[in-house]
């Protein structure tokens, strides 16, 4: 939920040596392909804006790095999570595994893909699987960019394949990923229903019924509906009626993978839900998204009355700081949540990794020099390059104990 704020663009010369992005245009009927496949040298890098207003390049060399940092990280975790578990489901109100044993997901989300470049490479994904532990990695295919910024509505072809390529990486890793189609703006699901059917069925159409894949319909409905601004978006009004046409689509050629569907008020007010859920499909969850540093109990009684009422719940994206992706890391608060899900059997991904973005939710110093561009880009990043938010997170992933990094 964490806001985009205006962004400028970088021109940054990068050198991907072995790195090689797994695309998925191989797997594309011809209709689907895009027409041309960028192939130039230079990488563009969108970078959120924070103070400066102007358009600067930076360049690769000298690189000159501040402070030097620690060693680069190595794999912690060997297991491939997809081969243990297989094709998850839900079951009792929880979701588990192949052999019906319940599962906790835990990982991380990516920031907007319209603002990331080139970050989810080979890299960068065995990283996270291997390093950092993760389970799962949600793509959050921004719909609309704000400042009517490029995005997927803006440019589809070059966002259905970069989407294509993430999803590749995680079956090659092993992983689960979440496919999220992720409003913000807008606010209501309707108002971009037929772009949803159309990269729902194209997605599905292209990986079936492959285990890896996690489909999340909308990102956090909010404010009013878009044919009528006097009334607001409810689940009766607008997520429901919109789930109910996107779900045929997917499960006319995926019937079996997990879908995620977003919940009101910005999929605080899950508990809404109760009472009239998806009816006539299996494997269907339902969104709760909080910020520790907003968001507390009374966002967790909600949560207990949709779990009290068996409604199987997917925590797609949670943040250490407030709402804003700013303010303060509150890890206290972040630790009653996470014994929350833990003891709910809540899955859950962290909002964000993979963008330049100056929000204290980002898990990675990415504005900071103390890698070189390059180096950025090569995964297997040392603690000196993640946040408190990001270093917090990765122990609670790897499940280990949280003490504060010096310095």
């Amino acid at each position: 939920m964490a806001k985009i704020r205006p962004i400028m663009k970088i021109a940054a010369l990068v050198v991907m040596g072995s790195l090689v992005l797994s695309a998925c245009s191989k797997k594309l009927p011809e209709e689907t392909t895009p027409s041309t496949v960028a192939t130039e040298a230079t990488t563009t890098v969108e970078v959120v804006e924070t103070e400066a207003t102007e358009e600067t390049t930076v360049e690769t060399e000298p690189a000159e790095t501040e402070p030097s940092h620690g060693p680069f990280s190595t794999a912690v975790v060997t297991d491939r999570v997809v081969d243990i578990n297989g094709m998850l489901s839900v079951k009792d109100g929880t979701l588990v595994n192949q052999d019906g044993d319940p599962i906790q997901l835990r990982g991380m989300s990516s920031y907007g893909m319209q603002a990331v470049g080139n970050f989810f490479n080979e890299a960068a994904i065995q990283t996270l699987a291997e390093d950092w532990g993760c389970t799962v990695i949600r793509f959050a295919m921004y719909t609309v960019s704000e400042g009517n910024g490029e995005a997927y509505i803006r440019n589809p072809d070059k966002y259905f394949q970069m989407m294509c390529e993430c999803i590749d990486l995680c079956i090659d890793q092993g992983v689960y990923c979440i496919v999220d189609w992720h409003i913000l703006g807008e606010g209501d699901p309707m108002e971009r229903k037929e772009e949803a059917l159309d990269f729902f069925s194209r997605i599905s159409a292209i990986y079936g019924d492959c285990p890896n894949i996690i489909y999340e319909l909308c990102n956090e409905p909010n404010g009013k509906c878009f044919d009528n601004p006097d009334e607001i978006v409810s689940w009766e009004k607008c997520i429901k009626p919109y789930a109910e046409e996107i779900i045929p689509a997917i499960r006319e050629n995926s019937p079996n993978n997990i879908i995620v569907v977003g919940t009101p008020n910005w999929c605080q007010h899950v508990d809404e839900v109760v009472g009239s859920p998806i009816t006539g499909y299996d494997n269907i969850m339902y969104s709760l998204h909080f910020y520790a540093a907003s968001h507390g109990q009374d966002i967790r009684d909600r949560a207990d009355i949709a779990l009290a009422a068996g409604l199987p719940i997917f925590c797609t994206e949670w943040g250490t700081t407030s709402d804003s992706g700013g303010g303060t890391v509150n890890t206290e608060a972040s630790d009653e949540w996470m014994v929350y899900l833990k003891e709910h059997n809540i899955s859950w991904c962290n909002w964000s990794i993979g963008g330049p973005n100056a929000e204290l939710s980002n898990a990675l110093k990415f504005q900071s020099k103390v890698l070189t561009i390059e180096e950025k880009y090569l995964g297997h990043w040392p603690d000196e390059f993640i946040s408190r938010s990001g270093y917090y997170v990765r122990c609670q992933i790897l499940e280990i104990p949280y003490e504060p990094l010096e310095g």
